[in-house]
């Protein structure tokens, strides 16, 4: 007898309309989906049908955000090792760079100290104005939703700390944007958190409308025309992070993790 792959209840496969109704029960479904590689029923999912979410991502929002200037060395040990992880994931002959939003600038410390191109973008006017005060690039506001950049543009597209902003009926459309603007056998380095407990919080105070895993990612960029290349995780320890980091690589069980950075190749 056919079941809601979600709740299990009876003749409402593969999803019922109350859990339709839920958006972390929608989210459960595309992880449920990604993981046994059922892309057709996935694709379907990102009908704007489908609960979503609130969405909290404005301007104003990212500019209180913000509104602080600080430098990657002063963050916490998972943030540095992302934004260093996925700085070591750029080719070496990629010279033509987009970061696509871009916030405090982390990456641009990285990509700054190399001979590239450095274009960045970013829906806070805090953000762009701070781009600009500290590296030599071409940085604008703009929505990602609405980028202006050519066709074949770019060897390489950071988004890091991205997608688990876009709402999920924009997110194919968003993929396939960025591969578009992205050379032949161009590069995509992207990180989404995972295992954050979002469903649990009462409130949202970091403005994700997803909660991705690693199946769902991988599905997601395969949709859109990707190849991943390389994947790491990475896991949020708050003390001790170097010493619970090597831990981790003989502990498997013992953490879930909490970031996962990839490196996809358009194909």
């Amino acid at each position: 007898m056919n079941q809601c792959l979600v709740c299990k209840s009876k003749n409402k496969y593969p999803l019922c309309k109350k859990c339709s109704k839920k958006p972390f029960l929608v989210e459960r479904y595309r992880q449920i989906l990604a993981s046994i590689g059922d892309l057709n029923l996935l694709r379907e999912t990102y009908s704007p049908k489908y609960a979503e979410i609130r969405n909290l991502n404005t301007s104003s929002f990212w500019n209180d955000k913000l509104s602080e200037n600080p430098v990657l060395e002063e963050q916490d040990g998972m943030t540095k090792d992302r934004v260093k992880t996925a700085f070591r994931f750029l080719p070496r002959a990629a010279r033509k760079i987009l970061d696509i939003g871009a916030g405090s600038g982390f990456i641009e410390e990285l990509l700054s100290k190399r001979d590239i191109k450095i274009f960045a973008n970013d829906i806070s006017n805090f953000a762009v104005k701070n781009l600009i005060s500290r590296f030599q690039g071409k940085f604008r506001k703009e929505s990602i939703y609405s980028m202006k950049y050519p066709r074949l543009s770019f060897d390489a597209i950071f988004a890091l700390e991205v997608l688990e902003h876009v709402p999920p009926a924009k997110i194919t459309k968003l993929l396939k944007e960025i591969r578009g603007i992205l050379k032949s056998k161009g590069f995509f380095i992207v990180s989404v958190p995972t295992n954050e407990g979002l469903d649990k919080m009462n409130t949202n105070p970091s403005g994700h409308v997803r909660t991705y895993t690693e199946n769902l990612i991988r599905a997601e960029l395969k949709i859109a025309g990707f190849k991943v290349m390389k994947l790491k995780t990475l896991y949020a320890f708050k003390n001790f992070y170097a010493i619970k980091k090597i831990s981790s690589k003989f502990l498997r069980n013992r953490w879930k993790p909490n970031d996962i950075i990839i490196l996809a190749k358009k194909i």
